[in-house]
């Protein structure tokens, strides 16, 4: 008998705590962070990693700093819920070390993610939104085959791609709204507000 997204959610949850591949990680961690949301997910919404003083350090995505918990509001805000429809990750799941190389980083999203994958394969949804300019490169290249590196976010925020399996949506990051301050907090909030009617539709 087949199991369901639920229990196929909880098995790779707790594949992902107990994760090794990262020897460097293990040791500097505080909580490896897996994903959390609805098994039957219409949205995945993911990020590059979480930050050490917040989901890093709570083990629940997008908890823990003011960006994260700007992005669980939004979600309240415009309809979506993770009970019921949204799905919340990141591409790395543990927070990274202080002086971290790009080396570093290849081999850390390298060993991360099949976890994805599998994470596409369980919740199977409609649309998917990058968080950033890092994560939206890596996973057009990976699941669309687009080998141009954009570099800036403003090229291709909400900017719809299309393959067999989902649609991707690439977002500017809480990051980018609370810190950098590349886009007003009400025209984000207006944009997502704008996916999730979209997604409504689909």
């Amino acid at each position: 008998m087949p199991i369901s997204s639920k229990e196929s959610l909880k098995n790779l949850h707790e594949t992902v705590i107990k994760c090794k591949r990262c020897v460097e990680l293990t040791s500097s961690r505080k909580k490896p962070v897996p994903g959390e949301g609805a098994p039957s997910a219409k949205i995945i919404i993911i990020g590059y990693q979480p930050t050490e003083q917040g989901a890093g350090s709570t083990g629940k995505p997008f908890t823990g700093d003011e960006s994260g918990e700007f992005l669980r509001k939004i979600i309240d805000e415009v309809g979506l819920s993770l009970e019921r429809d949204t799905y919340l990750t990141y591409l790395i799941k543990c927070s990274p070390r202080n002086g971290d190389t790009a080396k570093d980083q290849d081999k850390y999203i390298k060993n991360c993610i099949n976890y994805f994958v599998e994470e596409i394969s369980i919740t199977t949804p409609h649309i998917i939104i990058s968080l950033g300019l890092k994560v939206s490169n890596i996973i057009l290249e990976r699941f669309f085959s687009v080998e141009k590196k954009f570099k800036d976010i403003n090229e291709i925020h909400m900017k719809v791609f299309e393959n067999p399996s989902f649609k991707l949506v690439p977002f500017y990051s809480p990051h980018d709204v609370m810190v950098e301050k590349k886009i007003s907090r009400e025209k984000y909030i207006e944009d997502f507000s704008s996916l999730a009617k979209f997604l409504k539709m689909v």
